[in-house]
């Protein structure tokens, strides 16, 4: 899989289908926040109420107050690195923080189905993230702690270079660990049905990865034994 996938688009519009808000839900969009979706969509919006379904402001460095997006279906805030508060974007399906290098705190987020935090090297915890689908961490080097993402279907720790114990990953069905290279022990891994360990070199035991359906040593240079492989 390609860590990037989720990169920059060019801003998009698309009219909104869900229904409208609640009144209770309606939130204001701040003027500088009302000039920049001027800017990059051709678009007025005045209330997080008029803001479509599909949005994508990419690279925009002045972009900091994100407060009423939280009604956006899908939205693409990559590059954004004036973005720090992302509390209200937990009702966001599908979310790309990727190069928001001044996010730290995700812990709202925990209900996106499909969540790109790649090159977020702010984030350190990650715990609230375990009922996420999808979830890209690639290069998080700030990372250390994974234990509560066991039950993510999808997960992305390549370069996560803090990454230690992967004790907790066992169930995860696609699981990316391309050049997490304090990883040592790989035991725990056996029921993984797709697992990538390109440039692990510190790996050296392979011995309970026979069931793997799908497996990538490349670069594994401390490998010697496969035979449990066959």
């Amino acid at each position: 899989m390609d860590p990037s996938s989720s990169a920059a688009q060019p801003a998009v519009h698309q009219p909104r289908r869900t229904p409208a808000k609640t009144v209770d839900s309606v939130v204001p969009i701040s003027a500088e926040t009302r000039a920049i979706l001027k800017r990059q969509t051709d678009h007025e919006y005045l209330t997080s109420a008029d803001l479509p379904d599909e949005l994508s402001l990419v690279d925009c460095l002045d972009l900091v107050d994100v407060s009423a997006f939280g009604t956006v279906h899908t939205l693409n805030l990559s590059g954004c690195t004036g973005i720090v508060d992302v509390s209200a974007l937990g009702s966001v399906e599908t979310l790309n923080l990727s190069g928001c290098t001044a996010v730290a705190d995700v812990s709202a987020l925990g209900a996106v189905k499909e969540l790109n935090l790649s090159d977020c090297t702010s984030v350190v915890d990650v715990s609230a993230l375990g009922r996420i689908d999808t979830l890209n961490l690639w290069g998080c080097t700030g990372v250390r702690d994974v234990s509560a993402l066991g039950t993510v279907k999808e997960l992305i720790l390549a370069r996560c270079t803090s990454v230690v114990d992967v004790s907790a990953l066992g169930q995860i069905e696609e699981l990316i660990l391309s050049d997490c290279r304090r990883v040592v022990d790989v035991s725990a891994l056996g029921a993984v049905r797709t697992l990538s360990l390109v440039r692990c070199r510190q790996v050296v035991d392979v011995s309970a990865l026979g069931k793997v359906h799908t497996l990538n040593l490349s670069s594994c240079t401390g490998i010697v034994d496969v035979s449990a492989l066959r």
